[in-house]
């Protein structure tokens, strides 16, 4: 028995963490149950392209990742496996629609919401902003396809983030998130929030680069991104962040408080404008709060963490 390959040590472990028999394979890809045996236990070579092909799509994980995996891509052939003009142009219609939507919202998030204006500025403003509602996704049925395709490549040239990108490249190579986050050793919701939240000059990039860019078959997603997305040929597509740009996000806290007087009586006292500023910067809140996940690095904390979080905060910092 010869020493099994990496591709066969690959194929084998996506097959049982998706709990196939070689024989569920084999239907699934048209691959002999026993050609895939001999391929997982060593005693046949890495199959040619084609039948890598039917095994990753019987696996329905990405053919460029197995590709790789098999030594027939290099960092230069992965390069230029992605045309994005002509990725642009196929990328499918309800995609992106989707992906417009997702940054409508995005902006319409963005917005500053006022709650208990002050100034007459301020309520000057709350009576546009608050009277804003969210577009429905079902508006977009109504778009004429030229309309939606100018958009699309608009929202490319001028304010997609690598997040956007690595979205748009992962549907393209058809990868779905359970299959990225299982290899980049993460949780679906992390993996889904990392990409939401991919920007431009994140360490991020650096970080996950190389294992990203393997299986979306680009050798680094980074390196990808930056020589390939922002070559000269293709600059219109996309807009040069910089360090200084900002983004402004909401974040809640409670305008009131309850209060307990000398006979016991409840009443509410409402937070001054200094109070809420306090408490926006309030860990305390931050962790007690419902609205939005709460993250360590690129890892979202599950509600057992984070009572760990306060634990320690409580035994460091409070007194005796």
């Amino acid at each position: 028995m010869k020493k099994v390959s990496p591709f066969g040590e690959e194929i084998k472990r996506i097959r049982k963490s998706k709990g196939m028999s070689i024989r569920s394979l084999s239907e699934q890809s048209g691959v002999s149950h026993s050609y895939i045996s001999q391929i997982e236990n060593g005693n046949r070579d890495v199959p040619q392209p084609e039948l890598i092909k039917k095994i990753a799509n019987g696996l329905g994980v990405n053919y460029f990742f197995l590709m790789r995996i098999a030594g027939f891509m290099n960092l230069e052939v992965e390069k230029e496996s992605v045309n994005i003009p002509e990725l642009i142009k196929t990328f499918p219609i309800e995609d992106k629609k989707k992906i417009l939507y997702d940054y409508r919202i995005r902006q319409f998030n963005s917005f500053p919401k006022f709650d208990n204006p002050k100034t007459k500025i301020d309520k000057l403003w709350a009576q546009a902003t608050n009277k804003m509602v969210p577009i429905e996704k079902s508006h977009y049925d109504d778009i004429d396809i030229d309309e939606i395709n100018e958009s699309f490549e608009a929202f490319l040239s001028t304010s997609a983030t690598a997040g956007d990108f690595l979205k748009i490249l992962r549907i393209h190579r058809n990868v779905d998130i359970e299959e990225m986050a299982n290899h980049l050793n993460m949780d679906s919701k992390t993996y889904q929030t990392l990409e939401k939240n991919l920007k431009n000059s994140s360490s991020l990039l650096k970080e996950y680069g190389e294992k990203i860019g393997e299986i979306l078959g680009v050798g680094n997603f980074g390196a990808w991104f930056r020589d390939v997305v922002r070559s000269k040929t293709l600059e219109s597509y996309i807009r040069d962040y910089g360090e200084s740009d900002t983004e402004t996000i909401s974040f809640s806290v409670k305008s009131v408080h309850k209060k307990t007087d000398e006979n016991g009586v409840e009443y509410y006292v409402t937070y001054t404008y200094e109070e809420l500023e306090g408490n926006f910067f309030n860990l305390d809140n931050l962790l007690n709060q419902k609205e939005h996940d709460v993250l360590y690095k690129d890892k979202v904390l599950t509600k057992s963490e984070i009572e760990k979080v306060k634990a320690m905060l409580k035994l460091l910092l409070e007194d005796d």
